[in-house]
């Protein structure tokens, strides 16, 4: 018989529950005509794409026919060749808000408040120091204008159009819907939106000669962001983790929850949430909404595609090291957590770097309402004979263990070959499997190989007791 099998990370506190686990591994929907409902596919390996040599990768942005890229302390300048050269230096640390206009990028430190401005033109980094700009959180640039959150406060103001160098006192405005400061200010679709802490406004661009922005009729969202950096944008739609850690995709200006309970039991459990980063990448018709927590040490993804969670991990890392991504060059291009280097998502490639990627799916429970189940063979149909020519993955692996106890302690690793180059018939497949009243299995692999995970079937028989 079929087994059902995990579709997505849904581990809850209670794991006799849900054991659920998809890690480097996303669900993807198949047509009623096909084998099976859906199948688990690899998640995107990383080939690098270059390396700033210092880091970690602290923002990007796509400007004209070049990527811009703050790493460590540096500023610099990638070609679509991946070819570096550094423009200057800038201060602070950790993540930066930046956004241009086409000819200048704005980057702001939200660690010290400071500004800096590059030149599409001459290259140059000019540190903004217009006495009227003022400490900055974040900055977006909407209709020509760069709009800059104050640290800690509830206004935000504008530079003069098309100037981030050039700023008058009296260009600012303040959230006032709620006692709460601004955390950051993003453009979302036209609008302006203004994230607070415990409070959102919507503001547009009316024009006005005296001040150009006006919040919207109804633009008051009684959600803020717990974590600055974890907003993204995809398709004129917000999606952020909220300040009670639920992480919402905003339906005009209202927010639909679109995390479950068991991701948001974990989150509850993390000490630090306000460090968070999250954005969304597209890839074959997916989009992946991204949102680690560094001092937590997860990585959380939401496809858009099939409404499913799953989790990524780097080995070493916890997190997942691409951290930001932008499309770029034909591809999608993403920074490190952890160092200098770019990388190109590649959903051929099945490793990062030079580093393995273990890749884990933890099933349902499989039970006979109480009594005992003897399973006699495990069956799992992946995509097999695609082993390489020699090395690690001419015979590439996968490895079976099992809990009798919900998932709180498992069994050794059984191993099954996963066909070597050209063994497409190869049955992938664990006999003599012992007995138990409830039984949750876990197939791991880690070869450099692609494949992927159609379904799983199960050969049981109930017992009397």
């Amino acid at each position: 018989m079929r087994l059902p099998f995990a579709v997505a990370s849904y581990t809850h506190r209670s794991l006799p529950a849900s054991a659920q686990r998809l890690i480097n591994l996303y669900t993807e929907r198949q047509p009623e005509t096909a084998k099976a409902p859906a199948a688990l596919l690899p998640t995107p390996g990383l080939r690098q794409f270059a390396d700033m040599g210092v880091g970690p990768v602290r923002g990007m942005h796509a400007m004209g026919a070049a990527l811009y890229v703050v790493a460590g302390s540096g500023v610099y300048v990638v070609s679509v060749a991946g070819g570096v050269a550094r423009l200057g230096i800038i201060g602070g640390t950790g993540p930066v808000s930046l956004d241009s206009d086409g000819e200048s990028l704005c980057i702001v430190v939200p660690s010290s408040g400071q500004g800096y401005v590059v030149s599409r033109g001459t290259g140059t980094v000019t540190e903004i120091t217009d006495a009227d700009a003022g400490q900055a959180s974040s900055v977006t640039v909407i209709d020509g204008y760069f709009v800059f959150s104050r640290r800690n406060s509830t206004e935000f103001f504008l530079s003069a159009l098309n100037d981030p160098l050039s700023f008058n006192a009296l260009d600012f405005a303040s959230a006032e819907g709620s006692p709460d400061n601004i955390v950051t200010a993003a453009r979302i679709g036209r609008d302006l939106w203004l994230f607070g802490e415990r409070s959102t406004e919507v503001w547009s661009n009316i024009g006005a000669t005296d001040f150009p922005f006006l919040r919207v009729s109804g633009g008051f969202v009684a959600r803020g962001t717990a974590a600055q950096f974890s907003i993204a944008a995809r398709l004129g739609t917000a999606i952020w983790l909220g300040d009670d850690r639920v992480v919402y995709v905003a339906q005009g200006v209202q927010p639909q929850r679109i995390s479950t309970h068991a991701i948001e039991q974990a989150i509850g459990g993390y000490e630090r949430v306000d460090d968070a980063v999250g954005y969304v990448y597209e890839l074959e018709g997916h989009a992946f909404y991204v949102l680690s927590f560094p001092s937590a040490g997860d990585t959380w993804v939401y496809d858009f595609a099939s409404g499913f969670w799953h989790e990524r991990e780097s080995e070493g890392l916890g997190v997942w090291r691409a951290h930001l991504a932008v499309p770029f060059a034909g591809g999608v291009i993403a920074g490190d957590a952890a160092s200098g280097k770019l990388w190109l998502l590649d959903p051929t490639y099945m490793q990062e770097g030079d580093a393995q990627v273990i890749r884990v799916a933890t099933g349902t429970s499989f039970h006979a309402e109480g009594k005992r189940v003897f399973f006699s063979r495990v069956t799992a149909e992946f995509e097999t004979g695609n082993g390489l020519s020699s090395g690690q993955g001419s015979d590439p692996q996968a490895w079976l263990s099992w809990s009798s106890d919900g998932g709180r302690t498992w069994s050794n690793d059984a191993s099954a070959s996963l066909g070597r180059l050209g063994e497409y018939r190869s049955r992938v497949e664990w006999r003599r499997l012992g007995a138990a009243r409830d039984r949750v299995f876990r197939l791991q692999w880690a070869d450099p190989v692609f494949t992927s995970l159609i379904s799983v079937n199960i050969d049981a028989e109930g017992g009397d007791e």
